[in-house]
């Protein structure tokens, strides 16, 4: 039976746990993220450098997949199983600019991650499924010279890459400056199989296989450097800078085979793309004492561009042309913002902490497009300003001896306008109050208990509220609609239940079970409709949904635990989550695509000071939804292994080698269309690689 209250199911079973250990209270003498899961009222996770880069990953979407609650799909990362767009994505705290992506950022530009399940009132509340704090470069133990070169084999490309850290510190301040280059390139060839059934049921009228071919190259440069110094009155001042420019040249073709009914309009095609994104990003944060209190105050500008230059070649069966696209776009945002923070000790064993945080974003993006066959231009171009304010006050209470309690109240503000050539001007505007509360009970020798009460939300994407139609190239349909966005969408509205017990061992072990429960009001969804011939999809907001889900987490090291014991560190975590829409028909009426089942397990081994190495397995469950009442979809389940071997060799450097995806094995998706026309099937698979990695590294001074 499917539980429909998981807190409930933890009240009763973690007693019951707690119990059963029976764990010795113990002093905790682990790393500081350890102790900042343990002492947090909201219990976030805490993924250090060490972890991140333990795999040689290229990119922070595939380092974060190992941790618990979790998932990553299409390269989006989620949380609770949700699409990317519940899953806050947080830069030194502050909420990430539109044209940023996590393929971007190198692992080795970053310090550690920050997993909250829950918001605080100084954060964001755009977290309806949790926030990741991706904290920058920024410890200068002592002053160091490092290079670290990698080789990357996957689907027969090799992908080179080379990071170099400079730093240094002195009586009154320390700099930093890390940075990376790379190429990455890959190669995929997904076969898509397209069957049309007639009204009558089990009669096929049409049945279509398009082979189809991709690839790609990256060419990536990053930098990030930080600054910081104490002036003469004990203040300091901290400036972060990023740096990221990314070439891209991508390229695909497709070849239709027509066994049954007529073919597309296209049955060949090929089309080349090239991309440019740049990113910059600078914040400057000035910490002053007030009395007994501390005023934290930061200011940050950010600019993000990408050009765009496509085209598309599509001909029929006799290789005659059918359609010549072309298409040059361009987008840039254009931010800046202020926050802070001012804590005050007002009574005791209070931290009572008010603050703001405002910004503005303009978005400015064009798009000719140029067709023949026939002939037809579009020259479209919008500009959207959105304005966020918001104000917090919060209080951290230290009611007894392990008992605490975290009070917040954000009101956070929205207004956004657009305005386009061939657009109707637009402007819409939210606000949100969103209260918080956390409390922490630390229980000698039976763990510690964690309960959250928080309102969320989720502001629509810009690109969403743009009346602007993005057409597809060739077979449009049901399954293969253009998409237009939508003027009048409104944030979804949610509240939500986090709860949780922890059992702590000596070191860094823990066991750790979470469950949560949303109220979603305003749920978007998308809505599939015909104009004319064409289909089309557009976000629309559609009532109520509720989400829940049960999560755990074990990180057990051996050696800690039972004397004589191997260097043998275990970990595992699992996440289940449920979610149903009010306004779609079941069975698998879904939060868009809600992966319902996630795991993790796998060992890490240290063989004397040199050597070690580890293991992982990771699951996701395939998932079946429904997104209306005649669209749903499939995907196969995600089985990862992953390994790798390290050596350290003190002076002479260290070497990494890991293998990616053992398993390789094909993932496949599906899209059904059921009217009252017939109905559409459209099935993809692509098939999966192994990729090899490996790195050295080398100090060249500073050891």
């Amino acid at each position: 039976m499917i539980p429909n209250r998981p807190l409930c199911w933890l009240l009763l079973l973690a007693p019951a746990l707690a119990a059963a250990q029976q764990i010795p209270s113990v002093t905790i003498a682990g790393s500081a993220g350890t102790a900042l899961r343990r002492d947090d009222t909201a219990g976030r996770i805490v993924v250090g450098r060490e972890e991140l880069v333990r795999y040689g990953d290229g990119t922070l979407a595939a380092a974060l997949g190992r941790q618990a609650g979790v998932s990553v799909s299409g390269g989006a990362v989620r949380m609770r199983g949700l699409a990317a767009g519940y899953t806050q994505i947080l830069v030194n705290g502050d909420p990430v600019p539109a044209g940023f992506s996590l393929e971007s950022l190198s692992p080795e530009l970053v310090e550690r991650i920050e997993i909250l399940r829950t918001t605080s009132a100084e954060y964001s509340a755009q977290a309806l499924a949790g926030s990741i704090n991706i904290v920058l470069r920024k410890t200068v133990p002592r002053a160091r010279r490092d290079v670290k070169l990698g080789l990357e084999r996957d689907q027969g490309e090799s992908n080179p890459a080379a990071t170099v850290q400079l730093a240094d510190r002195g009586e009154n301040g320390s700099w930093l400056v890390a940075g990376t280059v790379s190429r990455t390139g890959y190669a995929s060839s997904p076969q898509v199989t397209e069957r049309g059934d007639a009204k009558s049921a089990g009669a096929a009228s049409s049945l279509r296989v398009f082979d189809e071919r991709y690839g790609a190259t990256f060419r990536k440069a990053s930098l990030a450097p930080r600054l910081s110094r104490t002036l003469a009155g004990g203040d300091t001042l901290a400036w972060q800078g990023l740096v990221d420019v990314t070439d891209a040249s991508n390229r695909g073709s497709a070849a239709e085979t027509t066994l049954l009914g007529a073919p597309s309009r296209s049955p060949s095609s090929h089309w080349t793309s090239t991309t440019r994104t740049d990113v910059l990003r600078s914040d400057l944060a000035w910490t002053h004492a007030v009395g007994a209190g501390q005023l934290t105050a930061k200011a940050a500008v950010n600019r993000s561009q990408r050009r765009g230059d496509y085209l598309f070649e599509g001909s029929d069966s006799r290789g005659a042309p059918t359609l010549v696209r072309s298409v040059l776009s361009s987008a840039r945002d254009d931010g800046a913002g202020s926050s802070g923070k001012l804590v005050l000790p007002l009574l005791p064993g209070h931290a009572f902490a008010a603050g703001w945080d405002v910004g503005h974003t303009r978005r400015r993006e064009t798009r000719l497009q140029q067709d023949s066959m026939p002939v037809a231009a579009l020259d479209q171009d919008y500009t959207a300003g959105v304005t966020r304010a918001a104000v917090f006050v919060q209080d951290e209470w230290e009611i007894r001896p392990g008992l605490q309690a975290y009070l917040g109240l954000r009101w956070e503000g929205l207004r956004t306008a657009t305005h386009g050539r061939t657009l109707v001007e637009t402007t819409t505007r939210s606000g949100v109050p969103s209260p918080v509360f956390q409390a922490l009970w630390k229980i000698p020798a039976r763990g510690q208990w964690r309960l959250a009460l928080a309102r969320t939300y989720k502001a629509p994407a810009t690109r969403d509220l743009v009346p602007r139609r993005y057409t597809v190239n060739n077979d449009n349909g049901p399954g293969n609609p253009d998409v237009e966005g939508n003027p009048a969408l409104r944030p979804e509205l949610a509240w939500g239940i986090d709860g949780g017990w922890e059992a702590w061992f000596a070191g860094k072990g823990v066991i750790g079970i979470t469950a949560y429960a949303r109220r979603i009001d305003d749920v978007t969804v998308q809505r599939l409709y015909r104009d004319g011939p064409t289909w089309v999809s557009t976000p629309s907001n559609a009532g109520r949904a509720t989400a829940q889900g049960l999560e755990f987490d074990a990180k057990l090291p051996l050696a800690s635990l039972l004397a004589g014991a191997p260097a043998l560190d275990l970990h595992a975590n699992a996440s289940r989550h449920w979610s149903r829409i009010d306004a779609v028909p079941g069975p698998g009426n879904r939060l868009d695509g809600q992966v319902p089942l996630t795991a993790n397990l796998g060992a890490d081994y240290r063989a004397g000071a040199a050597w070690n190495g580890g293991v992982n397995f990771t699951y996701q469950a395939g998932v079946a939804s429904r997104t209306s009442a005649l669209l749903a979809s499939a995907a196969s389940p995600v089985r990862t292994l992953d390994l790798y071997i390290a050596w350290d060799g003190g002076p002479a450097g260290k070497l990494r080698v890991a293998l990616a995806n053992l398993l390789h094995q094909p993932a496949v998706a599906r899209r059904v269309y059921t009217g009252d026309d017939g109905g559409i099937t459209r099935s993809t698979v692509t098939p999966g690689t192994t990729a090899m990695r490996v790195q050295y590294e080398v100090a060249l001074s500073g050891r």
